[in-house]
């Protein structure tokens, strides 16, 4: 059913919406977010943003994980997209059968004086690292922005 968990702080944008939903071979995106869940004009944006044919919900963390535990939705072949580790974490712990979690485009937005730049796309402060140390015990994670680029092992850069 979950064929990927992404990180990714701009959520549903071109390389979501277009190359990863193709590659992936998804018929929905959940976002797990609970800024955007709680904003109608971002939930809106965010909806528009996905291509034909992917249903798009957008829900706060808890909604996020009652939703990817439903049966009802069994067959879907879903990506969850967070924009942060901790978020992320949370749905690793919460919901079994994710295969995998993605880091693309983390810690470019924001305040990067308390993070360490750990490739062109992904940067991360103390406490997001051990977030991700600890996530990475739990699942396999892997950098790459894009399908069409090489995977990366996240333990590498922790």
């Amino acid at each position: 059913m979950i064929r990927l968990l992404r990180i990714d702080e701009r959520l549903i944008h071109g390389q979501v919406a277009t190359t990863w939903t193709r590659q992936l071979g998804v018929n929905a995106i959940v976002v797990a977010n609970d800024e955007a869940a709680d904003n109608e004009l971002v939930t809106m944006t965010l909806r528009m943003a996905a291509p034909p044919g992917i249903q798009v919900a957008v829900k706060n963390l808890r909604g996020a994980v009652n939703l990817l535990n439903d049966k009802r939705i069994a067959d879907m072949k879903i990506l969850i997209v967070a924009d942060k580790p901790k978020d992320a974490l949370e749905l690793v712990r919460q919901v079994p059968g994710i295969p995998c979690v993605n880091i693309g485009n983390f810690g470019r937005v924001g305040d990067r004086h308390q993070r360490r730049s750990l490739t062109e796309n992904f940067s991360a402060s103390e406490e997001e690292l051990e977030q991700l140390r600890e996530m990475a015990e739990l699942v396999r994670c892997e950098v790459q922005v894009l399908p069409t680029l090489p995977k990366k092992d996240l333990k590498q850069f922790l």
